[in-house]
């Protein structure tokens, strides 16, 4: 009796580690930063931090073509290998994302005919060499 008794204690112990997770659901929208920060090769405290000039114009004419640019650099230098998303919304409207597509030297482009007028807001997510980066923008669409 004594060994069924072990064994079940033993089988829900191991029942109640595999079924708890509790803590799983709450983490999935962090997900990729946190594999990010867990798959970098380099302590953080050597990471050479990137920086990401975002280039918007301040005034758009309604159903003008426009170009939005974000110009990725490290120590100075164009980094020419980076993943650039432009997520950009009309104030009170559905945020929309497009890719930035690499011109030359770091720039990366996202071109777009605006046709509603209103502040926009405009962030470029950048990742590289194992860093992220938002910087954020508003320009006026008349």
């Amino acid at each position: 009796m004594r060994k069924v008794m072990a064994l079940f204690i033993v089988a829900m112990t191991l029942l109640a580690g595999c079924a708890n997770d509790d803590g799983a659901s709450k983490e999935k929208d962090h997900s990729a930063h946190a594999k990010q920060q867990a798959d970098s090769s380099a302590p953080a405290a050597k990471l050479i931090p990137i920086q990401v000039d975002l280039t918007v114009p301040e005034t758009v004419t309604a159903n003008e073509e426009v170009t939005i640019i974000a110009r990725v650099t490290q120590k100075e230098a164009a980094v020419d290998d980076a993943k650039v998303v432009f997520e950009w919304w009309l104030d009170g409207e559905e945020h929309l994302r497009n890719e930035g597509k690499w011109s030359e030297d770091g720039k990366y482009e996202f071109t777009h005919t605006f046709d509603k007028p209103g502040t926009y807001t405009v962030i470029s997510h950048v990742d590289a060499r194992d860093l992220h980066s938002m910087p954020k923008k508003e320009f006026k669409v008349k």
